[in-house]
Order: C-alpha cells, then structure tokens, then sequence
C-alpha cells in the first residue's frame, strides 16, 4: 500500500484504499459540497480521471475481486509455519503483500468509482463488496503479529537482518517494538471484536449531523438553515452583524447537547485510557504515538513550543483586527479573509501555478509533476452526486495516484490542487524506490509533502503579486494557514492532552468540565485576559464540534506537518541543494523508517525547539512585510487628505 493519511476514523476499506484527503487550515468541520457547475471553461488539462488503468471495465474489476477472494482463503496455510525458517518467513510474508496490493487496487477503484456519484446504487454496492473484502483479509492474516510476537525475539531480530527478509525488516522490527505491548491473539481478536461497540464516532456523527435541530438565520433576504455547513460557510461573511448572528445562534445549539457530548467524549478518552492500560502503556499518548513510532517528546515540545510563542499568535491577532478595521476583535472575527480577492483561476492556471512553485525542487520533480498533472489522473470539478471535499488515492501500486477534487476557480482551489498533487507525487517518488512492502506511508510524513506544495505556492504568489493588495491577500492566506493549521490544531492537541490526562487521574469529565477546560485554553491562545480578543462564554462550548477528538491524537500532526513543510520550503527556495536532497529522499523512503526518523534524518527533529522557532520566525516576517505596507499605505491617505 502507498499513502495512507486520512481525516477522521480509519476504517479498513479507506486504508487499504489509500485515501489521502487534503488538509483542512481552519476547521474540522464537513462542509457541503460546492454547488455543481453546468458549464467549465475549455481546458488543457485533463479535468477527468480515466480509471481503466485500474481495471477496463466492471466486469474486471468483479473478476479480479473473485480470484482475490479465493486467494485470501488460501492465506491461511501459512500459519503455524512462519517460525520454520528465514525463507518460510519470507514466502509467507510475500504471498500476504501480494494479496494485500490486490485489495488494495480493488478497494481503489471501488472507492473512487463511488465517489464519483454518491447516488449510484451500483457503485456504491461495490464499494461495499470492497470493504468486507477488506476485512476479511484483515481476519485471515490476524494471526500474522501474535505468532511472529510468540517467537523468541532473539532469534526473530536475527531473521530481520536476513537478505531474504530484506523487505520485510521494518515490519519484523515493529512487531518486535510492539511485542510487550501485544496481548494473546484470543484477548486481541476479543478486542478488536469489541472496537465497533465501543467506539462513539459514529454517534457523535449522528448527533451532529442529523438529529439536532438547527435554527435558521434570515441572510440576505433568505431563511439560512445554520447546520455545520451553513456555521462554515456564513461564519466568514464580510458583514459582521452576520457573523455575530451565526456564532450566537450556531453555538447556542451546541450548548443545549453539552450533557450528551460530554458523556460521547468522556466514554472515548476514557476507553483509549484502558486500552492503553491494557498494552502496558504508561498513558494514552504513548499508546497512540507508538503506533507510528513517534516519540512521545514530539508531542509535548509542540505544546511547549506553541506556549512558549503564542505572542506570534497574538501579534498576528491584533494584526487581523487592523486590517479588518475593528477597535476589539472578537472570536467571531478570526474567518473572513484579511482582504477580499476577486481574482479567478482556471485550471490550466492551477496546474501552472503548481508547477512554476515547485520547480525549486528541481527537475526530476517537475517532470513528474508534468506527467502526472498532464494525465487524465484528476477529477476536477464539482457534480451532481459526487463526493465533495479533495483528496488523494495511492495505494494501486502497480497504477499510479489519482486525485479528487472539487474545483472553485479561487486561490483556495489553486492551493488545493497544489496540496493534492504534492501527496501525489510523494506517491510517486515512494513507488519509483520502495518495494511494496515499505511503500506506506504514514500521515506524518504525508502531510508534510503537501504543506510544502502550499508552502511554495503561497511564497511563490508573493513573491510575483502585482500590487499591494494583492500582496497583502497572500500574507494573508499564508498567515491565516499557520494560525488555522499550526495555533489551532496545537490548541486542539493540547485539550486532547488534558483531558486524557484527567482520565488517567481518575476526575471525572462531564460536559460542563470540559467546557471549562476548553475555555482555558481558548482564552490563552486568544489572548482574551489581555483584551486582545473578545471570547463570548457560549463559544467555549466549541470542542463539541471538533470530530477528530474520537480519533486518538491525531491533530497533532497537522502542526508538525505544516512546521516541517515550512522548514523544507524555505531552504529548498533559497538554493540550498542538501536540503533539497534530503527531502526528496525522505519522501522517497516511504515507510523504510519511521515518519519522525525520516525527518530527523533531512534535517529536522521535531522533538526539539529548533523548527518550530523557523516557524515563528517565519511568521513574523510575514506580518513585518504587512505591516509595512499597511504603514505605507496609511501615510499616503494621509497624504493625500492634506492636498485636498
């Protein structure tokens, strides 16, 4: 399998299927999908994808379905003898990944063939039929981890080293890693069986999405039903009573369900504790960054970093009230775009754009980035039916990635494209060195090959705009990118943190508690005991929103992605050839090694203050410029008032 970094909830289908969505800046929140365009502006590019690389025709697709699920049957004889020998390990092993890329590749074409058209009973039939072929594959080699964990690990990490197992180290030496942490394939497998009862994800959704009443806003002369989609879209209106008006009726809805969300969370963090007590891990945190092999010191240097800086944050606050032109910002004012833009990209600009950003680093890049944005690997545009949002499928090995979309002909669609395609071509430099057993990677690194497409896109729109509003719209974007990705997810990792600690401490987390714990951390961020932002107390009840606190320390990541992307983008532009090499070869090693060693190995170690304050220092120079120009701008109205 290749990519594999996905938003929410990882089910087996969507991680065999290599479902890389894009980053979300600002919000966690499932929009709605854009309203479907009748008419698209002639284009160069290809603005379809052509899924016959993957199979010719449903018909072949149910024919290679039916020999992978004869083959997974078949799986089964392998077990009791993976303790016979280095080669009978190696056979073993070889024949799983075999079929496991066949799932995969199935899985894929299901999953985007559905995508295509949400209501197509068909479609979406198969992409059932995929999803149990998932799990059934994952039930048929469940024996695979306890058997190689019963070994003598003495003797297994001798194996590891062997030629034979070459491929097949970095598993064997996971599996070593996690040994004391894995319990009896009977207490595991009863586990596992438990997982569906015990999670709340899908209640949450349920919650969220479908049950609670949301009001309506008359807006513009219409009735605004102000749901998750409408708080999303209207929550950025340029008119400020509106704002106001979304926020207090938006979480005014959520106050009244703070019982129910609580008892949701407080069930989930509750049930990572004993899981984590289960596998004789010290806390929930590790059991999470385990996982991955992520050292638990990435975790608490961002939170000590971000604390350590949040008068970055705060300067980049009063900035935003300057330029929106308001006396006291409040939280209902962190949204609308620091300057409005009216300018229009297509597709072809899209994809031009992208590939002049990223030629600093260098041709082999551009030339895969010219192939794959030159083929018809892309679905472009917004229809009826088809699944909104963006994101990157990889894991057909043997094929090459394709990438959804939902193109708006604004900045926003530009840095999408960019961000997708940087996945993909991860994908791509991961397949051209990696055999398939070490070609997934993990979110960790993922997201950081996208954030430094955005990176140079956002730095390259500066660097060429026009003029000083122009300008000051792409300030703009970048600024509002590291307050969205880095401030926000890191304010989000840190609740995770405190209230998974007061589990672990036995206190008891009702929803009004974790309001108040959420309010805490709120007010810091946003300075709101300095006056610099106004927090009305019915917005604390904000971490009732966020999904991804039923996932298990993932927001972290995003903050360390964008940190490293940002590190990567800068050097890379500034000529610096090492780094260039390193980070192509980091992208290129897959999962050879871990995400954080793979990092640590091209120059930055995210268990340290060091890149972090490259971040800050980055953003503040983005303000300086602003700031000047802003400067420069008031003294000319002054100027010209006293000549009239």
């Amino acid at each position: 399998m290749s990519s594999i970094a996905v938003r929410g909830a990882v089910v087996a289908a969507l991680i065999l299927a290599g479902i890389t969505p894009g980053l979300a800046a600002n919000d966690n929140s499932q929009a709605a999908a854009s309203e479907a365009s009748n008419s698209h502006p002639a284009s160069q590019t290809p603005t379809e994808w052509d899924l016959s690389d993957l199979y010719a025709s449903p018909k072949a697709w149910q024919k290679a379905y039916d020999r992978t699920r004869q083959r997974i049957d078949e799986l089964s004889r392998f077990s009791g003898q993976l303790d016979d020998s280095p080669k009978s390990l190696a056979k073993a092993l070889d024949a799983i990944d075999d079929v496991k890329k066949s799932v995969a590749r199935l899985s894929v074409y299901a999953s985007l063939a559905g995508d295509e058209d949400l209501r197509d009973s068909a479609t979406q039939e198969r992409r059932n039929k995929a999803d149990r072929l998932a799990s059934k594959f994952g039930e048929a080699t469940g024996y695979v981890r306890p058997e190689l964990v019963a070994m003598d690990q003495d003797q297994l990490a001798a194996w590891a080293g062997k030629k034979v197992l070459s491929v097949h180290q970095h598993f064997l030496e996971d599996v070593m890693r996690a040994a004391p942490h894995t319990l009896s394939r009977q207490t595991e497998s009863a586990l596992a069986a438990l997982g569906p009862a015990m999670g709340q994800s899908d209640t949450f959704s349920l919650l969220s999405n479908a049950d609670i009443q949301w009001p309506k806003l008359d807006i513009d002369g219409q009735q605004r039903t102000i749901d998750q989609a409408g708080y999303t879209k209207w929550r950025s209106n340029p008119d400020r009573t509106v704002r106001k008006r979304v926020f207090k009726a938006f979480w005014s809805k959520y106050n009244q369900y703070e019982d129910s969300f609580g008892s949701l969370l407080d069930q989930t963090v509750l049930q990572h504790v004993i899981d984590a007590r289960l596998h004789h891990y010290d806390s929930a945190l590790e059991a999470a960054t385990a996982s991955d092999n992520i050292p638990t010191a990435v975790y608490h240097q961002l939170i000590d970093s971000v604390n350590n800086n949040l008068d970055t944050l705060h300067r980049y606050l009063k900035l935003r009230a300057r330029m929106l032109g308001v006396d006291q910002l409040h939280y209902y004012d962190i949204y609308p775009p620091l300057v409005k833009s009216d300018k229009r990209f297509t597709i072809d600009q899209a994809r031009s754009l992208t590939r002049k950003a990223t030629q600093p680093l260098g041709a082999h890049y551009e030339k895969l980035l010219k192939k794959a944005t030159g083929s018809p690997w892309t679905n472009v545009y917004p229809a009826p039916g088809k699944r909104p949002g963006a994101y990157m499928a990889g894991s057909a090995y043997d094929v090459h990635p394709y990438v959804l979309m939902n193109f708006n002909d604004d900045y926003e669609g530009v840095s999408t494209y960019a961000h997708e395609w940087g996945h993909g071509i991860h994908t791509l430099l991961v397949h051209e060195k990696q055999p398939f057993a070490t070609a997934d990677y993990p979110i960790f690194t993922a997201e950081v090959a996208s954030t430094t497409n955005e990176g140079l896109l956002v730095d390259y729109m500066i660097e060429h705009a026009q003029t000083d509003q122009a300008k000051l719209y792409y300030i703009g974007q970048a600024l509002e990118q590291l307050r969205g990705t880095f401030f926000r997810q890191a304010q989000f990792a840190e609740f995770e943190l405190a209230i998974h600690q007061a589990a672990q401490n036995g206190k008891p987390l009702s929803g009004a508690r974790m309001t108040k714990m959420y309010s805490q951390i709120l007010d810091k961020y946003y300075g709101a005991d300095q006056g610099i932002t106004a927090i009305d107390d019915r917005d604390d009840i904000e971490w009732a929103y966020i999904p991804h606190f039923y996932y298990d320390f993932y927001v972290y990541q995003y903050a360390t992605s964008i940190t490293a992307g940002r590190y990567f983008a800068t050097r890379i532009e500034q000529g610096d050839k090492t780094t260039r090499k390193a980070y192509l070869h980091a992208l290129s090693e897959g999962g050879a090694e871990s995400g954080y060693q793979l990092l640590k190995n091209a120059g930055v170690d995210l268990a340290t203050a060091k890149p972090y304050q490259s971040l800050m220092a980055y953003m503040n120079q983005l303000m300086d410029q602003a700031n000047r120009i802003l400067d420069r701008q008031s003294d000319n109205d002054k100027a010209t008032a006293q000549n009239r």
